[in-house]
């Protein structure tokens, strides 16, 4: 019988919602923007409703039926809410695992952290395809990480590795997960920068612009720079502790900056007694979606 899955990638700024062949070829996509959906109920039912249209049409241009539902989605998904997931307000409060099934009934549904998810997309058909011990870092909205070892991505006793969104940034760090604070990621994450410079600079101000400023601002450059240190400094001491072959890097803000991976390389080259190859990811922005292809099926 012919098939088609279903694929839902949730994000802080997008989401990327597709159909895809047994091939993993997509058929139908849609992207929306997750700010403007609202908050976390109204952002998942659009989503959800967008897919039902995807559905809808892939039967018509495709033919065939759904097979599975792949969900890769921000924070870590229970039954009743998803845990550490600050980005979007009312997401933590989301029953995904009973709405999705609601939504497509009698279909087999996986769901995983989104960059867990985008990791095994690099494990199946990337950057990471066999290699024994590997690193994923996602940089975009957030920041997170995803240890994979041969084919498989590692999840942690409670589903939570890799957050080093809530690593500590000093030993005098006030404030962490308990209180509602990501330290790592407040700073080091494409937001938190933002957040920083606008502060920083009296004017509102993206990663984006931070960047285009950097190339004739001293200030905006030592700024970025620090930042890079931050990210750097972290990411070696994972590097030592971990011992991989690989690093591959993704995220829209790995993907869009020709600095940040020298930087990186030239600390890991000089602290790292092993150090790893260094390169970007092979699915570039979708790899969440290409995860949850892989969850699907």
């Amino acid at each position: 019988m012919k098939t088609f899955v279903l694929a839902f990638d949730f994000g802080g700024t997008k989401m990327a919602i597709a159909t895809a062949t047994p091939e993993r070829e997509i058929i139908e996509r849609v992207e929306l923007s997750t700010v403007e959906c609202g908050d976390g109920p109204t952002a998942l039912h659009k989503a959800m409703l967008a897919g039902q249209v995807l559905v809808e049409q892939t039967k018509q241009s495709y033919g065939g039926v759904l097979s599975g539902v792949g969900v890769a989605t921000m924070g870590i998904t229970l039954p009743d809410c998803v845990a550490m997931s600050p980005n979007v307000p009312g997401w933590e409060n989301l029953q995904i695992p009973h709405s999705m099934q609601t939504m497509f009934p009698d279909v087999p549904i996986r769901i995983d952290n989104d960059v867990k998810a985008a990791a095994l997309a690099e494990v199946r058909r990337g950057a990471l395809q066999g290699k024994d011990y590997g690193i994923y870092l996602n940089m975009g909205t957030g920041i997170a990480m995803a240890l994979t070892l041969g084919d498989r991505v590692l999840q942690g006793h409670n589903g939570a590795s890799g957050e080093m969104a809530y690593f500590l940034r000093s030993k005098d760090e006030k404030l962490g997960f308990h209180e509602g604070v990501a330290p790592f990621e407040e700073y080091s994450g494409g937001k938190g920068i933002g957040d920083r410079a606008s502060r920083h600079f009296g004017e509102p101000m993206t990663t984006k612009q931070l960047h285009a400023r950097a190339a004739w601002d001293e200030l905006a450059r030592q700024f970025l720079e620090e930042t890079y240190q931050e990210i750097a400094f972290h990411l070696t001491n994972v590097i030592i502790s971990w011992d991989p072959e690989i690093v591959v890097f993704g995220g829209g803000m790995a993907a869009g900056n020709d600095d940040i991976l020298p930087y990186i390389r030239q600390r890991v080259e000089q602290f790292v007694p092993y150090p790893p190859e260094l390169v970007l990811a092979h699915f570039d922005r979708d790899a969440g979606l290409y995860g949850a292809i892989e969850l699907a099926l």
